[in-house]
């Protein structure tokens, strides 16, 4: 008995938003009626990157994530890839051969009008139109979607969720926008404020929107989501300096120690943007009405 064919579907799918997840569940489809399985294979951060570091921009989903999210759709297979030097000097024959027809064991392929791949993009629609056609597979463009009359994309996504617009980012990513970070010791200025805080180690690939959140936290010791509050930005207030973002969640009533563990944090609302205060009293009282608004919702 042979074994069974995939379709095969390459995109990058960073958020796996509503056009993504439209996309995917119309290549399963479309994998059932050609009697295949289906396998989605993505790159963690567009090949352009590699090339042009200057386009690179934080993603909205780590490759974990996403490899998650992908599956949670129902797809039989997902791989994962990290463009890199070997990936930018292999010819387009190898990459074809050796991972589409051999490792993914590809009976058809959907791709985006625009996929290229190998060295010097040789491995393009007019190649893939020659090889599949020889072999007698299925070559079909992957069709460009709307999501209720509206295109969806990761970079409107993105510039939504830098003006610290959460709520209108989750209604085109279809759930929350959320990241998750590790627990790590900071200078404990929170503390002396009367609001401790858990500072985040969060992975420079990620987007962190600037601002104070309405958050829920869940993870570590935590039983269940806690509602809390989420605070990205410099601190300008207590000496912060330079651009590096730095980002502590309040949990109203909470008291354990987080310290080495991950928290997944799921933004609801931005409160306000940061901004530096006249004093550190003013400080405390604009924390204690971000509390009072979080508790109230």
């Amino acid at each position: 008995m042979s074994k069974p064919k995939f379709l095969v579907t390459i995109g990058t799918f960073d958020g796996v938003h509503l056009g993504h997840q439209k996309l995917i569940r119309w290549s399963m489809q479309r994998a059932q009626e050609l009697k295949m399985k289906s396998r989605v294979v993505f790159f963690v951060s567009p090949p352009r990157f590699y090339f042009k570091p200057s386009l690179a921009v934080p993603l909205l989903t780590t490759g974990l994530e996403r490899r998650a999210l992908i599956r949670g759709l129902g797809v039989d297979r997902v791989e994962v890839l990290r463009f890199g030097p070997r990936w930018a000097e292999m010819a387009h024959t190898t990459f074809f051969e050796e991972y589409i027809i051999k490792r993914w064991k590809a009976g058809g392929l959907l791709v985006g009008k625009d996929f290229a791949f190998g060295k010097g993009r040789l491995g393009n629609l007019k190649f893939l139109q020659g090889e599949t056609t020889v072999r007698e597979m299925t070559l079909e463009v992957l069709p460009l979607v709307r999501v209720g009359g509206r295109k969806i994309s990761s970079s409107r996504i993105r510039g939504l969720l830098a003006k610290g617009e959460v709520e209108r980012a989750g209604l085109m990513l279809g759930r929350s926008f959320t990241f998750t970070g590790t627990v790590v010791r900071g200078r404990g200025l929170g503390a002396k404020l009367g609001f401790p805080t858990a500072n985040l180690r969060v992975s420079d690939e990620v987007l962190r929107p600037a601002g104070v959140f309405h958050v829920l936290v869940s993870g570590g010791s935590l039983r269940g989501p806690r509602t809390a509050l989420c605070n990205i930005g410099t601190r300008p207030t207590m000496g912060g300096r330079g651009k590096k973002l730095v980002v502590e969640v309040h949990i109203p009533g909470y008291s354990g120690s987080l310290y080495g563990k991950k928290l997944r944090i799921e933004f609801l609302k931005r409160l306000r943007g940061e901004k530096k205060f006249r004093s550190l009293d003013a400080l405390k009282s604009a924390i204690a009405k971000d509390i009072e608004c979080v508790a109230n919702v």
